[in-house]
């Protein structure tokens, strides 16, 4: 969830308040914040929302492509991601945190086909008036054998959003009289409601392809959201429909020795107006490839990039047997560095998979995974 104020704000009373110059621009900017957050929340009409996104997007396969459920290594997936955005630049920060679980529902003999099912939740949330948005997913997926080496998944998925803020926390431009805040004065601001809900709709097709002697392997595709655009306004009078996200991605993994892979992903994002691309890489290296003692390291660095620039990305994932755990931090260059000094936020993903030993009388071991 991001937001563009499109419209300017209204000039405030604080400014006629004087006072020695340095204090003065410290007041006016830190009041003209809160005002910008003010207004971004309340008013649906000049406003562009956007669903959230991640720099390890990889670690949150649901969110990407609902393809992807289920398209792992494991008979059952956990993960979970949090992200926090400008801590040291905002009042209340951007704050992310998704969880979600998946599972295999294999055929009985079929060993060329089967379906997943997955479950996602998230919040996301900022600002003095935390502005924020709660969600709940269901996603569905098919994926056929068409080789022993490769696989196509088709997938879909519902999900039910509440979005919120909270007046407690906000300010607004009438409540400076004479220079000085009063916060017993009216603000004169009427709302309908405080929360809105709405249901959204997506779908995504996955290509799978793996080496069958080697760790070589590759995921490409892309999904759909808010096939619907769904009306997100606080407003009965004012429409606010959530534009289609539109995501694209490839995620290559190439044995390079025995116990070195590189592992490349890039990804695109595209919602209304705007665009969203990141790439980068990294060099894993496996310390152990003990069957069920698995271990590696991979340093990694990407490239997150707009008609801002935006952040450079570096990272460090350990896996152990079925844990997984990723670091990433932010690192702005965009036009916003000189608010942020550069700092963008931290990123933790987490995984853990859960493989079950199968009865070879009824099913059939796959091991494209």
């Amino acid at each position: 969830m991001r937001f563009f104020l499109k419209t300017p704000l209204p000039q405030s009373r604080f400014m006629k308040f004087t006072q020695p110059e340095p204090i003065l621009k410290r007041t006016c900017m830190n009041t003209l914040m809160r005002l910008c957050v003010g207004v971004a929340f309340l008013y649906a009409w000049p406003l562009f929302s956007q669903d959230i996104h991640f720099s390890q997007y990889y670690h949150a396969p649901q969110h990407l492509n609902p393809a992807l459920t289920a398209i792992n290594s494991g008979d059952i997936s956990f993960t979970a991601n949090y992200r926090s955005q400008w801590r040291s630049s905002l009042y209340e920060p951007y704050t992310t945190a998704f969880v979600s679980a998946d599972n295999k529902f294999y055929l009985r003999k079929k060993d060329n086909q089967f379906f997943g099912g997955g479950l996602m939740i998230y919040y996301d949330g900022a600002g003095d008036g935390n502005l924020n948005v709660a969600q709940i997913g269901l996603s569905g997926s098919y994926t056929y054998l068409i080789s022993k080496g490769s696989a196509f998944t088709l997938g879909l998925q519902a999900s039910f959003s509440q979005r919120a803020f909270n007046l407690d926390g906000l300010t607004f431009d009438n409540q400076y009289v004479d220079g000085a805040f009063d916060p017993d004065q009216l603000t004169s601001e009427a709302f309908q409601d405080l929360r809105s809900y709405f249901p959204a709709f997506g779908a995504g097709i996955n290509y799978h392809g793996k080496s069958l002697n080697k760790r070589t392997r590759i995921d490409l595709g892309g999904g759909a959201f808010n096939l619907n655009q769904p009306d997100q306004s606080f407003r009965d009078d004012v429409k606010s429909p959530l534009p289609m996200r539109f995501t694209l991605y490839l995620m290559p993994t190439i044995q390079l020795l025995s116990h070195l892979d590189l592992a490349l992903s890039g990804a695109a994002q595209f919602q209304g107006p705007y665009m969203e691309a990141l790439g980068g890489g990294g060099l894993r290296i496996h310390l152990s490839t003990k069957r069920a003692r698995e271990m590696a390291v991979m340093l990694g660095c990407a490239y997150r990039f707009n008609e801002l620039g935006d952040a450079v990305i570096p990272g460090i994932e350990f896996q152990y047997a079925g844990f997984l755990a990723g670091f990433t931090y932010d690192i702005n260059i965009s036009k916003y560095q000189a608010a942020t000094n550069r700092n963008g936020g931290p990123e933790l993903a987490v995984r853990y998979l859960i493989t079950h030993v199968k009865n070879l009388d009824e099913f059939k071991i796959c091991r494209l995974f």
